[in-house]
């Protein structure tokens, strides 16, 4: 459930940014800080309750808090500009991405989804390692097809990553979300003697972030 949810707010991101023409930096702090916060808020909201999985609850519900405090500073000042964007965006996606990444690293072979927070982590500090290293000032004129002409900005550039990231990365989470458990859970404890197991009992399984 809490993966489908976030399959679902990176989607719509992703359409979002895609089916809209003006990618400013205002939009793109906008369109974050909505995402941010909405994510963050289920992330953390998923760290509480037994079923979650004691190993990464820490690293989730501290990508949660950062997520949940990036959105808030987005939409508080959409006016920031470019380098507000470029450092709140890369900022939270190599701190979450991080964190997500390190506890699959962990979790390996041992928590249902460790696959997936692997990948989805890797390509998170992937996205905020190049929308650092992305210039600020970039404004390119450039002419297309049949004398089509045009303005590529860094505010362009940005938002465009930031969308094609939501859509892959959505599209990954709703796979997954949707696909029977294909990672295997922690290896059972055999039973002993001294330890009978009771009648019609069933493992405990835990779940991820």
């Amino acid at each position: 459930m809490l993966l489908a949810g976030r399959a679902l707010f990176a989607l719509a991101l992703g359409l979002a940014i895609t089916f809209t023409s003006g990618h400013t930096a205002a939009f793109g702090l906008v369109a974050f800080g909505v995402y941010a916060l909405a994510s963050g808020a289920l992330i953390l909201a998923g760290t509480f309750g037994r079923r979650a999985a004691a190993e990464a609850r820490t690293a989730f519900r501290a990508s949660g808090i950062v997520s949940v405090v990036a959105g808030v500073a987005a939409l508080v000042l959409p006016s920031g500009g470019i380098g507000y964007l470029v450092w709140l965006l890369s900022g939270w996606a190599i701190v979450t991405g991080a964190l997500e990444l390190v506890s699959g690293i962990r979790a390996r072979r041992r928590i249902p989804g460790w696959s997936d927070w692997i990948i989805v982590g890797s390509l998170t500090v992937l996205l905020g390692i190049v929308v650092l290293a992305t210039p600020p000032d970039i404004a390119d004129y450039f002419r297309g097809d049949k004398g089509v002409e045009g303005l590529l900005t860094s505010s362009i550039i940005l938002v465009g990553m930031l969308g094609a990231w939501a859509v892959i990365t959505g599209v990954l989470q709703a796979i997954a979300a949707a696909s029977p458990n294909k990672t295997a859970a922690r290896p059972a404890q055999p039973a002993t003697a001294s330890t009978p197991s009771a009648p019609g009992a069933t493992p405990s399984r835990e779940v991820a972030p």
